[in-house]
């Protein structure tokens, strides 16, 4: 009788140890353990379901972020930033290159691509990154909104590097392809509010300190495939209008600054040019497109009395 008693209770705790392992997976394995330390290792897949899906991570158990999955699938990292703080942030990433020669592959890659062919999309574009703030309380003026900051800083006062670039962006449309429109960047500024001092789309500002090198605050070029440009910089207009195409203010030497001298740059200077008696001899030209008909405006050494 003993014996049976004895064996039931081995056959007992054999069942509930199945089933849990079955269920709960509470046994102890080489790859799947919780440490001493309180480390949870496991080679497989963590899960959490329902609507209340969560990682829950805090620091000091006061604040905390939440990882979530909506009802689309979509990863959600949820934070409410409610402490005294500006430093204070939702996501932080933070990388030390040390032992990598180039770091190409930038702290955030993102990579997207699609390979079948929609026969009848909708008209919106595939994005790579989408970034919305957006602003719902009625603050005072003294509060500002930014989109996105990118700053590249060199700190080492010894140090001596190529190139410091901010942000790089660069659209492409490869050999063999075809595309209606290409724009690398694109800005648009919707002014439908009381803006009470001026309306910008790009704002370019100088806060150079040293004048080693040349400063420009736009600068157009080319690549090395010989062929022609239409237009550097192209000014139009809908059904609206502007009232000046170009405006200078402030202090300038030159209005337009013109490199040679023999017309390649729509230009022209020569001290010894002639001309009809009547006119006033010019010593050079700046050479327009009116309407398809090329004019020359005419300039002078001296500034005439």
């Amino acid at each position: 009788m003993r014996k049976w008693k004895i064996a039931t209770f081995i056959f007992a705790v054999l069942t509930i140890a199945i089933f849990l392992q079955a269920q709960y997976h509470v046994f102890h394995r080489s790859n799947r353990y919780w440490s001493n330390a309180g480390v949870f290792s496991t080679d497989g897949m963590i899960q959490s379901w329902g609507t209340d899906n969560a990682l829950r991570l805090s620091y000091s158990g006061a604040y905390y972020t939440e990882m979530v999955a909506n009802d689309e699938g979509e990863f959600e990292i949820s934070k409410t930033v409610s402490r005294d703080g500006e430093t204070e942030s939702s996501l932080q990433f933070w990388t030390d290159w040390e032992g990598a020669d180039e770091a190409r592959k930038g702290v955030i890659n993102i990579f997207a691509s699609r390979d079948n062919v929609l026969t009848s999309p909708g008209g919106s574009p595939d994005m790579g990154m989408q970034i919305y703030v957006r602003n719902n309380a009625a603050n005072a003026s003294t509060y500002h909104l930014r989109g996105l900051e990118s700053i590249a800083a060199n700190k080492d006062s010894g140090a001596t590097i190529g190139e410091i670039i901010a942000a790089y962006f660069s659209t492409e449309s490869r050999s063999g392809t075809e595309s209606a429109h290409l724009r690398t960047i694109q800005v648009n500024y919707d002014q439908s509010g009381n803006v009470n001092t001026s309306h910008t789309g790009v704002y370019v500002f100088c806060n150079s300190q040293s004048n080693v090198g040349t400063n420009y605050g736009i600068q157009v070029t080319t690549s090395a495939y010989n062929q022609t440009r239409e237009y550097a910089i192209f000014i139009d207009s809908n059904a609206g209008s502007w009232t000046n195409g170009l405006s200078f203010n402030g202090t300038l030497t030159n209005a337009f600054d013109f490199e040679s001298t023999d017309g390649t740059n729509a230009a022209g200077y020569n001290a010894g040019y002639t001309g009809p008696a009547a006119w006033v001899i010019p010593d050079g030209y700046i050479k327009v497109d009116i309407g398809g008909n090329v004019q020359y405006i005419y300039t002078w050494t001296t500034l005439p009395t």
